[in-house]
C-alpha cells in the first residue's frame, strides 16, 4: 500500500487483487450468477450449485454482489452481503432459499416488530430493483496472504473487517444488507422505511462515513498484529493511565485489601459491587452519548476493555486484555438503547448501565449469578478472574471505558473507524497478542482457547 490511502482505496485495492482478479481470470468460474429467473419459478443456476458444492468444511469468506459488467474496475463490484462460514455449501443454499421466500418484495408487510424488514427482505429488494446480476464469490481464507489492511487474518475477524470497510463507503449505503458490525442506527432506520430504503424514496445519510471522511489516516506499518495491539494500547489505555487528569486505571470492583469483592443485595439476589469510581466513569462517558431526550450527535456509544496489569508502571506489553466490547447508545428497536436509559434519564438504577449493569442479561449481573451458582453464563470470566469457590480476585481487574470518538482515538490499523467497526478490529488484534487470556467468544476462531478450553468454577457457598 502507498504511504497514504483512503478507505475507498483500501477497498479498491483489496477487491482488485481478490474478487475482481477471479472475475477476470479464465481459470476460475467467476462471475457466478445466483438466480435463474428464466422460468416462472426462481431456481438456482447450475453454475451456483457447482460453485458451492464440493468444498467441504473449511474457513470461508463469501460475498453476494451485483456486477456492473464488463467489470473493468473494483467499484463495478457492488457488495450486497458479506459473511463467513465453515460450511459454504449449506450457507449459500440457505441464502438462496431465504431470498426466494422473500420475493416478491411487494408482498412484504411490516408486522410492527423489530427486524420485520430483515436482511433477506433487503437482499430481495436489491435483487428486484437492479438490472444487474446478483452473484456469489467465495474464498478460502487460508488462500489469502493478508486481509484488506495488509495483515494475516482469520474468517471471523475478516468478516468484521470487510463489513466495517464497506459501511465506511457511502456509495454502497442503500444496497448493503449486513446488520452486524454496522451501527445499530442503520437497521433501526431501515426498519422504519422497509423496501423504500433501497429505492431511496426517503432521506437518509451514512452518518458514520460522513464523519470519518475528513479524518486523516495512515496505514499501519507494524510487523505484526500483536505490535499493532501494543501501539493502540500505548495511544489509548496507557496514555490515559499516565494522564494526571484521568483516574485510570480504575478497578472494576469494590474490594478489600485482599481483593475480595464487596457485594450488594438487589431483591433476592446478591450482586458483585462495582467500584464507585467505575460507576462514576460509566455515567460520565455515557452522558457524552445520550441526554434526557435521546442520543446525542457525535459519539455513538462506549468502547470498553476489561484488563489486568503485569506491572505497577505498565508499558503497553503489560496491559493484559480480558474482554473487549461496546455499548451503542442507539438501539436497534428504539432510538435510545435500553442499555443507556438509566444514564439518559439520570436514574439511580444500574440494571443495564451501558452493558455493565446488575441485571440478569448484563455483564456484572451474569458474572454475579455465575459466581454465586445461579447460572453459568459467565463461566469463563468466573474461572479466570476469581479464586475457586470465592469472590476473591486472582488479580486486580480494571475497566477502560470511553465514549468512542474517532477524532480522539485512532483505529488500530491507522484509519478512522466507527464504534461497531473498531470492536472486531481490536478483538482480532488482542487475540493475536494475548490468545490465552482474551475471554471474548465472538470474532475469534472456534478453536481459540476461550472457545475450546474447559472452564470450571466452584460457586461461592451460601453465606460467604
Amino acid at each position: 500500500m502507498s504511504d497514504s490511502q483512503s478507505k475507498d482505496e483500501v477497498w479498491a485495492e483489496w477487491v482488485q487483487k481478490t474478487i475482481l482478479s477471479d472475475i477476470q481470470s479464465a481459470a476460475t468460474p467467476d462471475p457466478v450468477p445466483m438466480v435463474d429467473d428464466s422460468d416462472s419459478e426462481l431456481t438456482r443456476t447450475d453454475a451456483y450449485d457447482s460453485y458451492r458444492l464440493g468444498r467441504g468444511s473449511g474457513d470461508y469468506l463469501y460475498m453476494l454482489y451485483l456486477l456492473d459488467e464488463p467489470a473493468d474496475a473494483p467499484f463495478d463490484v457492488i457488495p450486497v452481503y458479506i459473511g463467513e462460514t465453515s460450511n459454504v455449501a449449506n450457507r449459500l443454499l440457505d441464502h438462496f432459499r431465504k431470498l426466494r421466500d422473500a420475493l416478491p418484495i411487494s408482498e412484504w408487510e411490516d408486522d410492527g416488530s423489530w427486524g420485520s424488514y430483515g436482511k433477506y427482505d433487503h437482499i430481495a429488494t436489491v435483487y428486484e430493483h437492479s438490472d444487474l446480476q446478483l452473484c456469489a464469490w467465495v474464498v478460502d481464507v487460508d488462500d489469502l496472504d493478508t486481509g484488506p489492511y495488509g495483515y494475516p487474518t482469520y474468517r471471523q475477524e475478516l468478516e468484521g473487517k470487510m463489513v466495517g470497510l464497506v459501511h465506511s463507503l457511502p456509495q454502497f449505503n442503500r444496497v448493503f444488507a449486513n446488520r452486524d458490525f454496522v451501527p445499530n442506527r442503520v437497521p433501526h432506520e431501515m426498519g422504519k422505511v422497509g423496501p423504500n430504503w433501497v429505492a431511496g424514496d426517503t432521506e437518509s445519510s451514512n452518518d458514520e462515513a460522513t464523519r470519518l471522511a475528513p479524518l486523516s489516516g495512515e496505514p499501519a506499518t507494524s510487523e505484526s498484529k500483536a505490535s499493532l495491539w501494543h501501539e493502540w494500547v500505548e495511544k489509548t489505555i496507557c496514555r490515559d493511565i499516565n494522564d494526571p487528569a484521568e483516574a485510570d486505571p480504575i478497578p472494576l470492583f469494590e474490594t478489600d485489601d485482599n481483593l475480595v469483592v464487596e457485594t450488594k443485595t438487589l431483591g433476592s439476589s446478591t450482586v458483585l459491587k462495582r467500584s464507585d469510581a467505575i460507576d462514576e466513569r460509566i455515567r460520565r462517558e455515557g452522558t457524552r452519548c445520550v441526554h434526557s431526550d435521546g442520543v446525542r450527535d457525535g459519539e455513538s456509544g462506549l468502547l470498553y476493555v476489561m484488563f489486568q496489569l503485569n506491572a505497577e508502571n505498565p508499558s503497553p506489553r503489560d496491559v493484559v486484555p480480558r474482554y473487549i466490547g461496546k455499548g451503542e447508545a442507539y438501539g436497534k428497536k428504539n432510538e435510545l438503547s435500553a442499555n443507556f436509559e438509566e444514564i439518559a434519564k439520570d436514574h439511580s438504577g444500574t440494571r443495564s448501565f451501558a452493558r455493565w449493569g446488575d441485571g440478569s442479561y448484563w455483564h456484572v449481573g451474569e458474572l454475579s449469578e455465575t459466581v454465586f451458582g445461579e447460572t453459568s453464563k459467565k463461566l469463563s470470566w468466573a474461572s479466570e478472574l476469581f479464586e475457586q469457590g470465592t469472590r476473591q480476585l486472582k488479580q486486580q481487574t480494571y475497566l477502560w471505558i470511553r465514549a468512542w470518538d474517532p477524532d480522539r482515538y485512532p483505529g488500530p490499523y491507522g484509519y478512522p473507524a466507527y464504534l461497531a467497526e473498531v470492536e472486531p478490529l481490536l478483538v482480532g488484534l488482542a487475540y493475536g497478542a494475548w490468545p490465552d487470556h482474551l475471554l471474548n467468544h465472538n470474532e475469534i476462531p472456534g478453536d481459540a482457547p476461550a472457545n475450546s478450553r474447559e472452564f470450571e468454577f466452584r460457586p461461592v457457598e451460601s453465606g460467604h
